[in-house]
């Protein structure tokens, strides 16, 4: 959804399919479904505003791992620790 938003908002430069294919053809990342449990961990974020920001802040609570971004709205989230 992310990758979806910044290719229309001209945010990055390659298009949709082809950020898909770079991110599912790497090593260093890993697409996770949104199912149920990220849903839930997602609707626990208060402190993320945009829906968007709190799937991303979700995934990785549920994950336990840490967040790379400057986004100043997700650094501030008491649930997550960010990186950058």
């Amino acid at each position: 959804m992310e990758l979806l938003y910044l290719s229309e908002m001209k945010r990055v430069e390659l298009q949709l399919d082809e950020l898909v294919e770079v991110v599912s053809s790497s090593t260093n990342y890993e697409i996770i479904p949104v199912h149920s449990e990220v849903v839930l961990a997602a609707a626990s974020i208060d402190d993320v505003p945009e829906l968007h920001d709190r799937v991303i802040v979700g995934t990785a609570k549920w994950l336990d791992v840490p967040i790379l971004t400057s986004d100043r709205a997700i650094k501030q989230s008491k649930h997550v620790q960010t990186i950058w």
